[in-house]
């Protein structure tokens, strides 16, 4: 068995920000049963099973996965520079679920060109179970493009390619030392050797002070960015895009308890003016929910439609509040224009007037 090519660093997931996320992209995507799973709330790899296609870091929100010897980044300025417009697992990917729609939103934007994906062998191929999640793929860059009013696109080719790279290795001796699971996998049959280093594990995240972007958003924002005014108008539909999102809070629900902003993993959600406003800027939302998932009063909800301008330069006030101290307990809580008394000490009073029902 090859030595292992992905690599996780747990403390880039949405599970350290917050346990109990419903987040299982990775798992859910991954071709062989098991070789990524939880235990006891953590997530890991079982080296054993994995074939390496990088579909976890292709769909993790905040690209807690890396596949080492693979780098979107790098790929698109070759591609731009090059001309090229090919994309295939026999030639500069090791599977085209690696890739995630920002990068490929990028790379038309940036090449001005449609882009091209191999799937000629995904038929034959041992994870051909990854052939919903690349049409996924596709299906949202081309709504993203056409919202954007671009006319160049991501197409599917089922044309068989030639290998463009010189240094080879036999790929049969290579789909034998993976156990012959993949037809799909023969990229790292021209990859060179990488040696793997164990990384040690922090043993602590301050989840509130340490913020994690991943890199396509990053590549995404300034693309787009240098599109300039030709995205004025144009919106998309929250529903139908995966990784971005608006926003709006129920302000009379709200109590500024603060979880939604200490837990976000990646700035979107954040304090303003003296912690009485809960800040939101799409730009930096990946859409993992957890703030929703966490908010006790459930206040938290999803806009239909985001703007390209409002995903860009968006920074919105979502709520704010004015916090008084409590006649009662004496804790400032954020007073709503009705009781001067906070919710835990109504709350209290409430079931001491019940208890006393009963006792009567």
């Amino acid at each position: 068995m090859s030595q292992l090519r992905v690599s996780l660093n747990f403390h880039n997931c949405t599970h350290v920000y917050y346990r109990d996320s419903s987040c299982s992209k990775c798992v859910d995507v991954c071709p062989v049963k098991d070789a990524i799973y939880f235990d006891e709330g953590k997530l890991k790899i079982d080296d054993e099973k994995c074939v390496n296609c990088g579909a976890c870091f292709g769909i993790c929100p905040t690209e807690a996965f890396s596949v080492n010897g693979f780098s979107p980044e790098k790929l698109l300025d070759h591609l731009v520079k090059s001309g090229e417009t090919v994309i295939s697992c026999r030639v500069n990917v090791p599977c085209i679920a690696a890739l995630d729609s920002q990068y490929l939103i990028s790379l038309v934007l940036r090449s001005e060109k449609d882009i091209f994906l191999d799937i000629s062998r995904c038929d034959e191929c041992g994870i051909s179970s990854l052939k919903g999640r690349i049409q996924d793929i596709v299906n949202e860059t081309n709504y993203f493009l056409e919202s954007a009013g671009v006319d160049r696109k991501v197409l599917l080719s089922r044309e068989d390619i030639q290998l463009k790279r010189s240094e080879t290795k036999d790929r049969r001796g290579f789909l034998k030392d993976f156990g012959k699971i993949s037809a799909g996998l023969a990229f790292w049959a021209l990859m060179p050797e990488i040696d793997h280093e164990e990384k040690e594990e922090e043993d602590f995240k301050n989840i509130v002070e340490e913020k994690v972007l991943p890199e396509k958003r990053k590549i995404l924002i300034k693309t787009l960015k240098n599109c300039g005014d030709a995205l004025e108008n144009r919106v998309l539909e929250v529903d139908r895009i995966s990784f971005c999102s608006d926003k709006w809070i129920d302000n009379r629900l709200c109590t500024n308890c603060s979880v939604c902003y200490n837990i976000c993993p990646t700035g979107a959600l954040k304090p303003g003016r003296d912690r009485l406003q809960i800040l939101f800027e799409p730009s930096l939302c990946v859409k993992c929910k957890i703030c929703h998932e966490s908010c006790p009063e459930n206040c938290l909800h999803l806009e239909e439609k985001l703007s390209f301008d409002t995903f860009l330069n968006g920074m919105k006030i979502l709520a704010e509040h004015v916090m008084i101290p409590c006649e009662e307990c004496l804790v400032p809580f954020s007073y709503k224009g009705d009781s001067t008394v906070c919710p835990r000490c109504k709350q209290l009073d409430d079931e001491i007037r019940d208890l006393l029902k009963i006792g009567d």
